[in-house]
């Protein structure tokens, strides 16, 4: 396969995407494709499918009909029950794909570091990663992450004695360790102070353009689009219904689609 072949290859298709939970449809019917690189926001108004489109490409939520791919893996074909192939391929995928979610879902009682650590867990044995035994290399990387997002003094403190700016600082060093070609991001945002949001924006769009890699961001405030993405999806009841280029004017033009 040639360089540009693999430069066009899509990070996320989906193709007539349908996601239920129970009677209740949460995806309908969605298509879409996303290049590396590319930096995508999600938008739509509350039950809209936004963080469930997150949770179905890390294979969190399970695809009920249509396709999905995601870095090569046909997510469709990882449902219950899973075979030793599937379950392998599916801890593959997630340790591909970063995640920097509402809750940030970092253990509080465990050190900053450790939270860093835990996310190279799928690089090392897992008995180790049990014991919070972590390789010296893993341990040097996982500095250098939080050296990155302006942490590391922190490296020895309990992540819930840390601010929400701070822990979110943490949240984004642990995707940085994990080195994954994308990153998923859930209102990164929320619940932030104006200059701890700026920090945290900067610190997304930086890492990403380092490390070339994806990112798919749902965002709530709409004047952040433009500083964290070069293109937005708005959903409404599950289903796409803008697909476009970010450009000066873009938060009022999606105000008008989502009234």
């Amino acid at each position: 396969m040639s360089t540009a072949t693999i430069a066009s290859t899509p990070v996320i298709e989906a193709q007539g995407l349908h996601v239920h939970a129970g009677e209740q449809v949460l995806l309908r019917d969605v298509s879409l494709t996303i290049a590396p690189g590319e930096r995508v926001a999600i938008v739509g108004h509350n039950g809209a499918g936004k963080s469930t489109l997150l949770r179905t490409v890390s294979a969190f939520s399970c695809v009920h009909d249509g396709r999905l791919n995601v870095l090569g893996t046909d997510v469709t074909l990882l449902r219950e029950p899973r075979d030793a192939r599937s379950s392998g391929e599916l801890r593959h995928l997630r340790s591909r794909v970063a995640q920097v979610l509402q809750g940030l879902h970092l253990i509080g009682r465990l050190s900053v570091l450790d939270n860093v650590l835990i996310g190279g867990a799928a690089r090392t044995t897992s008995w180790l990663t049990w014991l919070r035994r972590w390789p010296a290399h893993e341990r040097e990387q996982a500095q250098v992450a939080l050296a990155r997002v302006g942490m590391a003094w922190a490296a020895a403190r309990r992540t819930d004695s840390l601010s929400g700016g701070e822990r979110q600082k943490v949240a984004i060093a642990r995707a940085l360790h994990q080195d994954a070609p994308v990153l998923l991001a859930d209102e990164p945002t929320a619940s932030l102070d104006a200059e701890a949001a700026d920090e945290v924006i900067a610190l997304l769009t930086s890492v990403v353009a380092e490390r070339q890699a994806t990112l798919v961001c749902v965002v709530h405030d709409l004047d952040l689009v433009p500083r964290l993405a070069e293109r937005v999806i708005v959903l409404r009841r599950g289903q796409v219904v803008a697909d476009q280029r970010v450009h000066g004017e873009i938060a009022a033009e999606l105000r008008g689609i989502l009234k």
